[in-house]
């Protein structure tokens, strides 16, 4: 909730009215710092509260479907933390009940509403790198390894792991920047999935790579290479956007120019951006921005159940290619967690 809180407490059209916690000193520490009145022991006493319009599943991932599922059945607006779950079948079970709902539902992939990502995504639409031959892309920090890191995080059956956890991110990317979804995937991990290598193939023919770890410095970068050129996005600096010719390279002169030239029009912007988190923590302001617009407009989500479904199912087949050394079509993998061998 680090992220998801500070964004609320300071977007115009929501008001932070609740939270829920079973561990009684955290809900004390959490709701103190945030100054919300309304503290609850557990989820359904907060679902019952009149005055929660809209809810925020941010529990361990094995509980993703049955918090929904209950937000849906008590009449609210969803948000469910990534992955949507850990099964298919739970999955398809909440993507019936929000049919049924009166509820908006969307999938907490913050990233898709980071602002350089988006800038990749409207670039690539648009044809400029021409036809797309190759993603690749690195997600790591340090988490398995931090003082307050909780137990379930090393436990791939919980959620835990860096497949489910951050590799995920970037599966979900894959989709979002090429509009095409995963074929087949190959996974090789370590320590649990503290770190992960990853190498696809996409329905149209284009190769995904990605490396990740939970137990080193923070990066979180991607690029797409074209027949017509490449870009590469890095998403905790402000200025991480950055377009290239088939014929450029990113140390020569004019690449470095062209970055300072970019840094220093960037500059009075990230400065405002820096006082309240940074790029990563704007990505979560757009994100409940754009719920919130999709909830009062009766728009459309920035990410729906199903691209939610989609992203779980790849992670369910790279779970299962780390544990079986094999590479694993998409529509043939397991539809729950395959045990660590």
């Amino acid at each position: 909730m680090t992220h998801h809180l500070p964004v609320l407490q300071r977007l115009p059209e929501a008001r932070l009215v609740a939270v829920a916690d079973v561990d009684p000193g955290r809900l004390e520490r959490v709701a103190g710092q945030f100054e919300v009145e309304r503290r609850y022991p557990d989820f359904q006493a907060l679902l019952e509260d009149r005055a929660v319009d809209v809810v925020a599943v941010c529990v361990p991932a094995l509980s993703h479907a049955d918090v929904a599922l209950a937000a849906l059945d008590a009449g609210k607006h969803v948000l469910v933390e990534k992955p949507l779950a850990l099964r298919l079948d739970d999955c398809d079970r909440l993507i019936e009940r929000a049919k049924r709902s009166r509820g908006r539902v969307a999938v907490g992939f913050n990233m898709r509403c980071h602002r350089l990502v988006r800038q990749a995504r409207a670039t690539i639409r648009r044809g400029a790198l021409g036809p797309i031959k190759l993603l690749s892309s690195t997600f790591t920090g340090g988490m398995r390894y931090r003082e307050d890191a909780p137990s379930w995080r090393a436990r791939r059956d919980l959620g835990g792991g860096v497949l489910l956890e951050q590799a995920i991110h970037h599966f979900d990317l894959w989709r979002f920047l090429l509009q095409d979804e995963v074929a087949e995937i190959f996974a090789a991990s370590r320590l649990e999935d503290e770190s992960a290598a990853l190498a696809a193939r996409m329905v149209n023919g284009a190769l995904a790579a990605s490396a990740c770890s939970e137990g080193t410095s923070d990066s979180n970068e991607i690029a797409v290479y074209g027949h017509d050129g490449r870009l590469q996005v890095s998403c905790y600096r402000f200025d991480g956007f950055e377009l290239f010719s088939p014929s450029s390279r990113s140390g020569d002169a004019r690449a470095r120019l062209r970055g300072a030239v970019q840094f220093l029009r960037g500059f009075p912007r990230a400065a405002q951006t820096a006082r309240q988190g940074g790029e990563w923590q704007a990505s979560y302001r757009a994100e409940w921005q754009s719920f919130v617009d999709a909830i009062e407009r009766d728009g459309p989500v920035h990410c729906t159940l199903e691209d939610g479904r989609r992203a779980v199912q790849v992670a369910l087949a790279a779970v299962e290619s780390a544990s079986t050394r094999q590479p694993v079509r998409v529509d043939r993998a397991s539809r729950e967690i395959t045990p660590t061998r």
